[in-house]
């Protein structure tokens, strides 16, 4: 079985690789080594798996690494001289793809009895795909991976992708308005001192179009588990918010006009219950803010 994360991979699960014969497939790519400063044939080609990957489900490239099955395994597994600055040289190839293409590897690398290590590169899946390879006399090559390698994606598959992309923007740009929404209201529900006794909010934090968007976005968001986190802290805090004004006001169809002509509410449950929504909205703007912040760092990258 072929790992789906970083942390997974080890020296057994190689050797089991090899031993079992699998082939190179659209999830991962054996590379013995980087290529060499004057191969330019081999730049290309990395650069394109890296597109390729990006626009596919991702992958994984496995270096030190001979790609050949002729050959026993133990002489298969090679390693790279752990002097060699791995993470700085490789990351000029993802980075000459159009947009750069997001990568992680494991740190630290898997160690080898010869004192080689074996570096493995991780390529998610990406939404701001199709990436690309722009060659000045040549033009622009949009690469896949499947079962065989890279391959060229077609026309139709490159259309498709750009419409998916500006989808997903345009879904990201309409969170970032209903975050804004949220900070308004959250803000208004802050009274002055001096209406604490007097007044109260009607305002009720709606989550249900954040909710939905979050669905859709959801593989966007993954690669960002800080915004993550901090969007599900504000929605934990708005439906706490929400319930302690649903019991302010008994609310049920109908009750709270019943409730306002039925008795007058003391003002001192005014107060205790604006400090109570002053202190929680505080907090709920103070991540709202911080979310938009993050957020848009996303949208125009």
């Amino acid at each position: 079985m072929i790992p789906n994360r970083l942390e997974d991979w080890n020296l057994t699960i190689i050797k089991d690789i090899l031993t079992k014969g699998y082939y190179e497939s659209e999830y991962f790519d054996f590379k013995e080594m980087l290529p060499n400063k004057n191969d330019e044939n081999g730049k290309q080609r990395l650069i394109k798996t890296s597109c390729a990957f990006a626009n596919s489900e991702g992958g994984f490239l496995i270096f030190g690494i001979k790609n050949d099955n002729s050959i026993p395994v133990d002489e298969r597994i090679v390693g790279i001289n752990p002097s060699h600055d791995f993470p700085e040289h490789f990351g000029n190839f993802p980075n000459k793809c159009t947009p750069s293409v997001f990568w992680d590897f494991k740190n630290p690398p898997i160690k080898l009895s010869s004192g080689n290590v074996i570096h493995i590169v991780h390529i998610p899946k990406s939404w701001k795909a199709p990436h690309c390879l722009i060659e000045t006399e040549k033009g622009w090559f949009f690469t896949k991976r499947t079962n065989k390698g890279d391959g060229i994606m077609s026309y139709d598959e490159v259309k498709t992708s750009f419409l998916g992309y500006y989808e997903k923007r345009l879904k990201l740009q309409l969170l970032m308005s209903e975050l804004q929404n949220l900070l308004s209201d959250a803000t208004s529900m802050i009274l002055p001192e001096s209406q604490k006794t007097q007044y109260y909010s009607l305002v009720k934090l709606e989550l249900s179009v954040v909710e939905s968007i979050l669905s859709d976005t959801y593989t966007i968001l993954v690669d960002a588990p800080t915004l993550l986190q901090l969007l599900n802290k504000i929605r934990n805090r708005c439906r706490i918010i929400n319930n302690k004004q649903q019991i302010f006001y008994g609310f049920m169809p109908g009750m709270l006009d019943r409730r306002q002509k039925e008795y007058k509410i003391e003002k001192e449950n005014y107060k205790d219950h604006n400090d109570y929504l002053d202190l929680e909205c505080t907090f709920l703007a103070g991540d709202l803010r911080e979310a938009i912040i993050q957020l848009e760092k996303i949208i125009n990258s």
